[in-house]
């Protein structure tokens, strides 16, 4: 055994030049442990942690839904957007199929941290018998080329430094072969547990893949839906806003109409009628009054059209009254006159 100043000495060596004996496949065994064992933490903090990987996934199609619901709800495009969060739930319920199963693979990596620990004993005690064995090597190649030195000195030497070699070579092969048999363990450990997480995350794709697969055409279906819902005659639930409708003194409306500014570009339309409106007044309407206005805004007893007492229309109904009188339709003089009128209500 060497003395404190030679262990001192070898250690100062040791630390300046490295290690005298360089074993490079116990050397790369070694270092293939360690990678083995840094993956193997790696890997079961992944199966430990899964759910805070999955849960950003899961908010995306939360906050999705969310999005798109206050977006289309009561629009024509609600059917199609309610498709969209509902295939999004099944890929949400499926992320939490899949943390329970994690969960589960986790549960199975309780020993994983005890694999190496024979292999890392091993690994001390034969540190420590190939510092002996570098010792006495190192010690005995001086003695050689020293021929003085004592017979009986040398011999004696000679015998600690096989029995450090033997002692060095049987600790090294058992560290090896222990290592070794630890890699072995580990794989025999995870590949089960790798296979199933690749068949987890592959069902989950297939799942989101089947689920989204219908949407192919989605810019389609969106110009469809807007085509339909700007056609009235497909369209049955387009409302025609009136503001006059929800007004409490429906008897200032008159008013209101009148009171208006006429821009200079009002021109009868196409549906707007300004020639005597008693050529039309039927002979069963018993109010004058309502029929006139019926015929200014296009409505005809004939064919059953509603007329739309919106304000638009009820500004046309005044405006064509006051551009007609009791004598027919007004001419051009009368007309430029009547843009320059202006209602005072005090």
């Amino acid at each position: 055994m060497p003395n404190f100043w030679s262990k001192a000495g070898q250690f100062i060596s040791e630390k300046i030049s490295g290690s005298r004996t360089q074993d490079e496949d116990f050397i790369r065994v070694c270092e293939k442990m360690k990678n083995a064992e840094k993956g193997l933490f790696s890997l079961k903090a992944l199966l430990q942690n899964f759910v805070s990987y999955t849960e950003n996934f899961k908010k995306y199609f939360s906050d999705f839904n969310t999005s798109i619901k206050l977006i289309y709800m009561d629009t024509p495009f609600n059917n199609f957007t309610e498709e969209i969060t509902c295939k999004h739930q099944i890929i949400q319920a499926e992320f939490e199929e899949m943390n329970k199963k994690m969960n589960i693979l986790f549960l199975k990596t309780s020993e994983w941290d005890i694999i190496f620990n024979s292999a890392k004993e091993l690994i001390k005690t034969r540190e420590e018998k190939r510092k002996i064995y570098d010792h006495y090597e190192e010690k005995l190649a001086k003695i050689n080329k020293n021929k003085n030195k004592d017979k009986k000195y040398i011999e004696r030497n000679e015998g600690k430094y096989t029995k450090a070699a033997s002692e060095y070579v049987e600790i090294s092969e058992k560290a090896f072969n222990t290592i070794n048999n630890s890699l072995k363990i580990t794989y025999e450990l995870t590949n089960p547990i790798v296979d199933e997480i690749i068949t987890v995350e592959k069902k989950l794709f297939e799942i989101m893949g089947q689920s989204l697969k219908c949407f192919t055409n989605n810019k389609e279906r969106f110009s469809e839906i807007k085509i339909n819902s700007d056609n009235p005659n497909i369209n049955k639930d387009s409302i025609t806003y009136d503001p006059i409708k929800y007004m409490n003194e429906k008897d200032l409306m008159k008013k209101i109409s009148l009171n208006r500014t006429l821009s200079s570009n009002l021109i009868p339309s196409k549906n707007l009628s300004i020639q005597n409106p008693t050529e039309n007044i039927s002979k069963k309407n018993t109010n004058p009054i309502l029929e006139r206005m019926s015929v200014i805004v296009g409505f005809s007893s004939e064919n059953n059209v509603k007329p739309n007492y919106g304000t638009e229309n009820y500004n046309n109904i005044y405006t064509s009254l006051r551009m007609t009188n009791s004598f027919g339709k007004l001419n051009k003089e009368k007309f430029k006159e009547f843009h320059i009128i202006e209602d005072d209500f005090d």
